[in-house]
């Protein structure tokens, strides 16, 4: 399976992406519990980041009762941990990952018009920043590149 999960629609989308969690999941000895399943399942389904409060809100109206925000913080922390979903430093919310097949540096492109993100894997990028790294004895903990701008269905809408 390729972990392209945007590229297919909808639920069928989500089941596909569900399943391939539950099986990095189990490799890794952990547990996709149905809580964190369906805040998994949320983030899949939105065509935009979210923050924890909108997720909040989003499983709220799922589930019809009040979530604490310590319980989804649990799960997006999880799903944080085992490479499901991403957090965007510049705007403060969460995103499934376009790529959960494999480890990867976040590369994003996001949208200042209608908020989008969008996931991007870049070997040179990753290997330009390993080399600036290296010259300058640095140690990277983690490579988030978050590039603003306009996509491409925003600048066209402009241009109309």
């Amino acid at each position: 399976m390729s972990g392209q999960i945007k590229e297919t629609s909808g639920s069928a989308a989500a089941d596909a992406s569900i399943s391939l969690a539950e099986e990095r999941c189990k490799a890794a000895g952990e547990r996709l519990t149905p809580a964190r399943r369906e805040a998994y399942r949320a983030m899949l389904e939105q065509d935009k980041p979210l923050s924890a409060y909108e997720l909040i809100a989003v499983l709220e109206e799922l589930k019809g009762k009040k979530i604490a925000p310590l319980t989804v913080y649990r799960h997006l922390d999880f799903l944080i941990r085992v490479g499901l979903v991403h957090r965007l430093e510049s705007t403060h919310s969460y995103v499934a990952c376009v790529h959960p097949d494999h480890a990867h540096e976040t590369h994003y492109l996001l949208c200042s018009e209608c908020g989008s993100a969008d996931e991007v894997e870049s070997r040179a990028l990753g290997s330009l920043l390993d080399e600036i790294a290296d010259r300058h004895g640095f140690q990277p903990e983690n490579a988030i590149v978050e590039i603003k701008g306009v996509c491409g269905d925003c600048a066209t809408d402009e241009e109309k």
